[in-house]
């Protein structure tokens, strides 16, 4: 089967998309698919492209057997909504061009945001006559309207069209959850269009290790109980309410507050942290894969963190990893969110009301005071994805949904649930 993978974010973008898109085209590679990834030249966290890329429209290479094609894309020098906004399109008008330029495939998938990713596939499949199956990581443009970074009606409404018209034109539409999946209902998209498939844990890559580990003696952390959120640092992780709880915290020495990567609210929460004198939080980039499982190992205690209306809109990828370092969850997110569910369900930590410094500030310190259960919480939330949320089970869902979508006759893997 032939498969064609649009998204922005491939390796070396370590965003949440960016490894989640190249573990899932490497494994499709390995059930002996021919896949073929249109993505933007590297630049997350960047305010330019590196030099390999300048000057260039199309950068075609091979990445462990994918045929992987990059598209020139604006990089915006600020996280301006518009000058974002502009960086989207770019991908969207070129990802169409490197679509249109590579083999032809046997079905298309589109994988969100930016939902106009869904707009390139569905010309590439009109002009291929090839179905397409539409991903969605986070529901446009709902999500941007609760946390308030979209409040033009015009626009508003124009995303709103074009999120119905990409349901319609996809053969299928896979969403993380089933409080997505209620969401795409409301919407009047059939039952039968709407596939469950749930990130993944990459169980073989993240695996324990030891607390007191390389990285923190790097940062000069050890000795300290570490609080940790690392991933996408964006308007919807609410994270000035980390702060804030920071502030609450600032006089006891043996808590440490360390905010990992990059994304738009990065420049405000450095800022804030600044203004406020904080010595007990750092800010570190993204790290790298292969410091991965140490930087995760040296947590006590992992954050995950949501605006307080998107329960059902948004499942925080950076969770599972969180579990299979088998590291405990501060979860402050909605309690009708998937979320909340899965760290109940695995218990695997704890949870507290969104946006509620106090209450996460009472948490921290009751916990760090219960090194046992904090222990027990991580061998938990280890178990739980080694045996439900692996990353061999859930690609081959894709592999199975994909070789449905293309009518071709496949290798049989675990059934997608339709609900």
């Amino acid at each position: 089967m032939r498969i064609l993978i649009l998204h922005m974010r491939f390796h070396p973008d370590l965003t949440g998309t960016g490894p989640l898109v190249t573990d899932l085209a490497t494994d499709l590679v390995a059930m002996g698919n021919q896949v073929t990834v249109v993505t933007s030249m590297p630049h997350y966290g960047g305010k330019e492209l590196a030099p390999e890329y300048r000057g260039k429209l199309i950068h075609r290479s091979n990445f462990n057997g994918v045929d992987l094609w990059r598209t020139f894309v604006y990089v915006p020098p600020n996280a301006s909504g518009f000058q974002r906004g502009i960086n989207y399109l770019s991908y969207t008008f070129m990802s169409v061009v490197g679509g249109l330029m590579a083999e032809k495939p046997d079905v298309i998938l589109c994988i969100n945001p930016p939902i106009t990713v869904g707009f390139s596939g569905w010309l590439v499949s009109l002009a291929r006559r090839v179905p397409m199956v539409f991903n969605v990581q986070d529901v446009w443009p709902d999500c941007l309207v609760l946390i308030d970074q979209l409040r033009n009606p015009l626009l508003i409404r124009t995303f709103q069209h074009l999120e119905k018209f990409i349901y319609r034109a996809s053969a299928r539409v896979t969403v993380l959850s089933d409080g997505m999946k209620d969401n795409l209902l409301r919407k009047g998209v059939p039952d039968e269009k709407i596939a469950v498939i749930p990130n993944w844990a990459n169980v073989e890559a993240i695996r324990p290790v030891e607390r007191q580990n390389s990285f923190r003696a790097a940062h000069g952390l050890n000795g300290d109980f570490v609080v940790m959120f690392a991933g996408n640092l964006g308007f919807i992780a609410m994270l000035d309410n980390v702060i804030e709880t920071a502030r609450l915290l600032e006089h006891d020495a043996n808590i440490q507050f360390l905010i990992v990567g990059e994304g738009n609210a990065k420049a405000g929460l450095v800022s804030r942290a600044s203004e406020l004198g904080l010595k007990n939080v750092r800010f570190l980039p993204t790290q790298s894969k292969e410091v991965l499982p140490e930087m995760l190992g040296a947590a006590d205690l992992s954050l995950v963190t949501l605006n307080k209306q998107l329960g059902q809109l948004n499942v925080p990828s950076k969770t599972y990893s969180i579990m299979a370092s088998a590291r405990p969850v501060l979860a402050s997110v909605p309690l009708d969110s998937e979320i909340a569910s899965l760290v109940k369900e695995a218990d695997c930590g704890e949870g507290v009301p969104p946006e509620d410094p106090a209450a996460m500030a009472e948490a921290i310190v009751r916990l760090a005071g219960q090194p046992e259960r904090l222990r027990q919480f991580g061998a938990n939330g280890r178990r739980y994805v080694e045996e439900n949320l692996s990353r061999r089970r859930v690609t081959a869902q894709y592999n199975d949904l994909l070789c449905e979508v293309a009518a071709r006759t496949c290798v049989s893997s675990p059934t997608v649930r339709k609900g």
